[in-house]
C-alpha cells in the first residue's frame, strides 16, 4: 500500500496548519488545527489524484493508501505558510522530472482558466463574505515565478496584472513559458544542489513543488467558491 508522508507546518500552538505531501508535488491540505489538517489530508490526496488522472497522469485515484506524519515544524516565520525547504527537496531535479512537473502546473493553470474565463468582470471583482475576490486570487497566483528565482520578466508580468494592464490568464501562460525556459537553461549546480539564499536553503525541486502547491491551493479555493470539483 502506498504511503504518503505529511510535512506539517503550524505555529507553536498547533492551530492553523498546512500539510504538504512532497512525494505528490502540488498536493496540500489545511486545517484550523493540526488535527484537522491531518484528518483532511486523505481527501485532499484523493482529490489531487483524481485531478491528475483526468489530466492523463498514470495514477490510480481509487487505490488504497495511507498518510503518516513525517515531520512537524512549529517555528516557521510564517506559520501554516508552507515550509520553504523540506528534506525531500534536496534530491536533484532531472530535466525529465522538471518537464513532467511543468506539465502538471500547466494542467492546473488550464483548469483555473476553464473555471474562471467565462466569469463577468462583476463576478471576478465581487467581494465574498471572507477572503479575496476571484480576480484578486488570479492576480496573486501570477506571483508564482518568485519561487523559482531568476525568472526574467516574471516580476514585470506580475506588476502588469496588479495594475490591471494584463489579463491574469494570459499572464499565467506567459509565466509558464518563462518558467520552462528558466528550468531548461538552469545550470547543473542549481538544478542538482542545495543553495543558500541568505539564511534559507533553496533547491530547484523545492521551488517547483512550491509553485505547484501555490497554484493548486488557489485553484481549489476558486473551485470551492464556484461550487465545482477541482
Amino acid at each position: 500500500m502506498k504511503t504518503y508522508d505529511l510535512y506539517l507546518d503550524s505555529g507553536p500552538m498547533k492551530r492553523k496548519t498546512m500539510a504538504q505531501i512532497p512525494s505528490l508535488p502540488g498536493c496540500i491540505a489545511r486545517g484550523d488545527t493540526t488535527d484537522e489538517a491531518i484528518a483532511a489530508a486523505p481527501d485532499a490526496i484523493r482529490a489531487f489524484l483524481r485531478f491528475l488522472a483526468r489530466n492523463g497522469e498514470r495514477v490510480d485515484p481509487d487505490a488504497p493508501f495511507r498518510a503518516r506524519v513525517a515531520a512537524h515544524a512549529t517555528d516557521s516565520v510564517f506559520p501554516a505558510g508552507g515550509m520553504s525547504f523540506l528534506p525531500p527537496d534536496a534530491r536533484p531535479l532531472t530535466s525529465r522530472q522538471a518537464d513532467a512537473l511543468m506539465r502538471r502546473l500547466d494542467a492546473i493553470h488550464k483548469a483555473m482558466r476553464g473555471a474562471t474565463a467565462g466569469l463577468t468582470r462583476r463576478r471576478l471583482d465581487a467581494k465574498p463574505p471572507s477572503g479575496r475576490p476571484i480576480g484578486r486570487i488570479l492576480a496573486h497566483v501570477c506571483g508564482e515565478g518568485a519561487y523559482l528565482r531568476g525568472v526574467t520578466g516574471a516580476s514585470r508580468i506580475e506588476r502588469l496584472v496588479d495594475r490591471g494592464e494584463m489579463d491574469p490568464h494570459d499572464a499565467l501562460d506567459a509565466l509558464l513559458a518563462l518558467e520552462r525556459e528558466r528550468l531548461r537553461t538552469m545550470p547543473a549546480s542549481e538544478r542538482d544542489g542545495v543553495i543558500m539564499r541568505g539564511q534559507s536553503p533553496w533547491t530547484a525541486r523545492g521551488a517547483v513543488r512550491r509553485m505547484l502547491e501555490h497554484a493548486w491551493e488557489h485553484y481549489v479555493e476558486i473551485a470551492g467558491r464556484l461550487g465545482v470539483e477541482p
